[in-house]
């Protein structure tokens, strides 16, 4: 019987094949555009407050979406910040809840919010975790919140509208793509830039180059095989964006990288170039979840998580 080390690296190569096998391009993926029309938006009293009450702003200017505010975790805004260019409904909530992440989630349901923004990590600065961390709470809410949230992870990616660039990011077959899709079709500017970005990591393409020498010895693989591969599995997806591209005005894009260690997630400083950034999570898949943990904490731009269970 093979070791656990050895049925782990087989499970690995049996997933890697199996993206390849249901690869089919298919028909063009049928977008439509969501867009929030009542969003939540939890302030923290920590440095991020101002990166994202200017995003919320913004967001409100151009799609007339009504904001409602959640003082949580830390001091609430001045009076000038509520009564200026801020325009929020306060929300309140039992005082006898606990935890943050709680305290959002009833805002969320008693509001009717179909989106969330907060600073993350949330109730500190960023500097005091750094990179090391996303927080407690932006787990939890990912993990619960029936509606895609955006995180604001540095307190510099404020001025520049950030949905100019909206970036979708898949690294495999993921079911909440398409969803992901349309809010990202719905929060880009009409004459902003969506990009479809496939980012081929650097483990799984170990895992292919496995496969692959292992059918064909004498053969030679590079990258492209599996950003082809991956192509393949989204070209449905591609072919919608596309459509949607040219039905609602903006730019887009379709991006294939391969992840090296060395290479940052996102290349752009968010306060010389502001982006956000959209990822579908799979709840019900332990890798989508890990995932997308890992691109809040480690991309300096806004995220939008879009869940799907």
């Amino acid at each position: 019987m093979p070791d656990p080390t050895q049925r782990h690296v087989d499970n690995e190569l049996s997933d890697s094949m199996d993206l390849f096998e249901r690869a089919d391009v298919g028909a063009a993926v049928e977008l439509r555009q969501l867009r929030p029309r009542k969003v939540l938006v939890a302030t923290d009293g920590s440095a991020q407050d101002h990166a994202l009450r200017s995003f919320a702003k913004q967001l409100q200017d151009r799609l007339a979406c009504q904001l409602y505010w959640l003082a949580a975790g830390g001091q609430p805004p001045t009076g000038a910040e509520q009564t200026g260019d801020w325009v929020a409904t306060p929300v309140d909530v039992d005082a006898a809840i606990e935890h943050d992440y709680d305290q959002i989630l009833s805002a969320a349901a008693s509001c009717g919010a179909d989106l969330l923004m907060l600073g993350c990590p949330f109730g500190r600065d960023l500097e005091s975790l750094g990179e090391d961390s996303a927080g407690t709470v932006m787990e939890v809410i990912a993990a619960r919140s029936a509606v895609p949230t955006i995180f604001i992870r540095r307190p510099d990616a404020a001025g520049r509208d950030p949905s100019g660039h909206v970036r979708i990011v898949l690294t495999r077959e993921n079911a909440a793509a398409p969803r992901a899709a349309g809010w990202a079709a719905g929060l880009v500017q009409p004459s902003g830039r969506l990009e479809l970005l496939l980012m081929v990591e650097e483990s799984t393409y170990k895992n292919f180059r496995e496969i692959m020498n292992a059918l064909q010895p004498d053969a030679r693989f590079n990258p492209e095989d599996l950003e082809d591969a991956l192509a393949r599995t989204y070209a449905g997806l591609h072919s919608g964006l596309q459509r949607a591209s040219e039905e609602f005005g903006f730019a887009y894009d379709l991006t294939l990288r391969y992840e090296a260690d060395q290479q940052p997630i996102t290349p752009e400083h968010p306060a010389t170039h502001p982006a956000l950034v959209a990822l579908g999570l799979v709840r019900s898949d332990h890798d989508s979840r890990s995932e997308v943990y890992d691109f809040v904490r480690r991309s300096p731009h806004p995220v939008l998580v879009v869940p799907m269970d």
